[in-house]
């Protein structure tokens, strides 16, 4: 029984610590957008065009809207993007984490049990 309670223990920790490091990250303020930036090569008059357009891509109230993105500001605008989606992953490791620590403090407590 020790033997097992005390792995158990090592493997909380570890958890407790990947989790720390997520909520660390998670907790950074930065300006994101929760969309995705499409490039796109329309018609200009009757020839292609040759430089592309970039339009941020979002979902509101269901639909996919489209939102032409300055080239002054793309550079913003893919380090937002890029920002939301790092947020949305540390996010899903973080809920990953949780579950994962919760369901180790069940064994411990069964383990202790016994």
């Amino acid at each position: 029984m020790s033997k097992s309670c005390d792995q158990l223990r090592g493997q909380i920790r570890t958890l407790q610590a990947e989790r720390r490091s997520l909520e660390s990250k998670l907790m950074q303020p930065q300006a994101m957008l929760a969309a995705s930036l499409v490039e796109r090569f329309l018609r200009s008059g009757d020839s292609p065009r040759h430089s592309p357009a970039f339009y941020l891509s979002r979902s509101e109230r269901g639909r996919s809207k489209l939102t032409y993105v300055k080239k002054e500001e793309l550079d913003a605008v893919r380090r937002q993007c890029a920002a939301y989606r790092a947020f949305q992953q540390n996010l899903r490791a973080w809920r990953r984490v949780s579950a994962a620590l919760q369901q180790r403090w069940k064994q411990l407590q069964q383990a202790q049990s016994l």
